[in-house]
């Protein structure tokens, strides 16, 4: 099992069919469509900064869901840094990186990702997880990982729960962070 798979089944196991999700980093749309799948009566927003991963994910959700599922789907050109105001969110994902087959060149970015993650944290409701699957493979990607790995060792155990996996016999392969908003107790 790759990272990738493995975020897929954490969101599995956290999904119910009419949450809210939010795929902060459409790139080509598979994870798209995937939480699409799993939210059959929920909202799925679809963020990329780039227009080209747009149409593609456009493109795929055409060609695998039935009309009155995609109108579930809204695909957003805006970077990942800013959420729209929607509560309660159960999930944001993000699949680190540059868009396959695209521009190597146009990444994301350290400090825009960081950002992001910590704005994420804000808009989950409890119970809910921002999913993360890094790529080290490239020096943005790298250091991308090794920041956001010392931001979620930060986080308040009381209030969060943090789970990171990485492959220990291959190296700079693709790794996932796991952070669940715990419920606060009164």
């Amino acid at each position: 099992m790759n990272s990738l798979q493995l975020s897929h089944h954490y969101w599995t196991l956290l999904l119910s069919p009419a949450d809210i999700v939010i795929d902060a980093t459409c790139g080509n749309g598979k994870d798209t469509l995937k939480l699409a799948q799993l939210v059959p009566e929920g909202l799925v927003l679809s963020i990329d900064i780039q227009k080209q991963a747009l149409d593609e994910t456009a493109d795929l959700l055409k060609k695998s869901l039935e009309s009155d599922s995609i109108k579930r789907i809204f695909l957003i050109h805006q970077s990942h840094e800013e959420f729209p105001p929607l509560y309660p969110v159960k999930l944001i994902a993000y699949n680190l990186g540059y868009l396959p087959k695209g521009d190597k060149s146009i990444t994301t970015l350290t400090s825009v990702t960081l950002k992001s993650v910590a704005r994420a944290l804000d808009h989950i409701c409890e119970g809910g997880a921002v999913s993360i699957v890094c790529y080290p493979g490239h020096v943005e990607g790298a250091v991308e990982e090794k920041s956001l790995v010392a931001f979620a060792e930060q986080l308040s155990p009381e209030r969060f729960t943090v789970f990171y996996h990485q492959h220990i016999n291959r190296k700079s392969s693709p790794s996932f962070l796991w952070i669940v908003k715990k419920s606060q107790t009164r």
